[in-house]
């Protein structure tokens, strides 16, 4: 992993991260949560969901967050016909949580990134750090040059926002040229069982 020309965060690590791993095994659990703290306790998590839910973003994260003195929220995306309620699993008022829950019906990347930028002017609390899961689920709505879009006003929101944010895609899920195609995008790529 190499960040030496890098643009930063609001305290100096790379502000955007491309996390390349199996969707199988535990590399990804690990990156996330790892990714998740590696600017300290998060005051603020944004966390924008495709095809996994809330709940099972959240219990990946146990451990690793406060979930009462961390401000949750999520954008769900609950396209393929999931419901409000089985993307809440495993967190309504989980250790007494708060989390503010933002619903979008289908994949609509205006809506998804004016969500996102919303969401980002919005948190107080710092170090604001965004997880999307996942890049993979994105790419089944649009095109690579619809994500490359897409992604490049994201990235940048996030710089403006003096936030950290990672972004998940299933290294085995594409071909190589894909990942290749997006990771000029990032500040740094973690790839499989590197570490941070």
């Amino acid at each position: 992993m190499s960040d030496d020309h890098a643009p930063k965060g609001g305290d100096g690590t790379a502000a955007n991260v491309l996390c390349a791993c199996p969707a199988i095994g535990n590399a990804k659990s690990d990156h996330c949560r790892d990714l998740l703290t590696r600017s300290g306790q998060p005051g603020t998590i944004l966390g924008v969901t495709i095809a996994s839910s809330p709940g099972e973003r959240m219990s990946e994260w146990s451990g690793v967050i406060d979930p009462v003195q961390t401000d949750l929220s999520f954008i769900n995306v609950s396209d393929g016909g999931r419901s409000a309620a089985m993307s809440a699993d495993g967190f309504g008022g989980q250790h007494g949580a708060m989390v503010n829950m933002v619903e979008i019906d289908s994949v609509d990347l205006q809506q998804l990134g004016t969500q996102i930028t919303t969401q980002l002017d919005e948190a107080t609390t710092e170090p604001v750090v965004l997880c999307l899961d996942s890049l993979t689920d994105l790419l089944q709505f649009g095109s690579e040059q619809t994500i490359h879009r897409f992604l490049n006003v994201i990235t940048t929101r996030v710089g403006e926002a003096d936030a950290i944010a990672h972004y998940h895609i299933d290294s085995e899920g594409h071909p190589t040229a894909t990942i290749e195609t997006l990771t000029p995008l990032f500040d740094t790529t973690i790839q499989g069982n590197e570490s941070l």
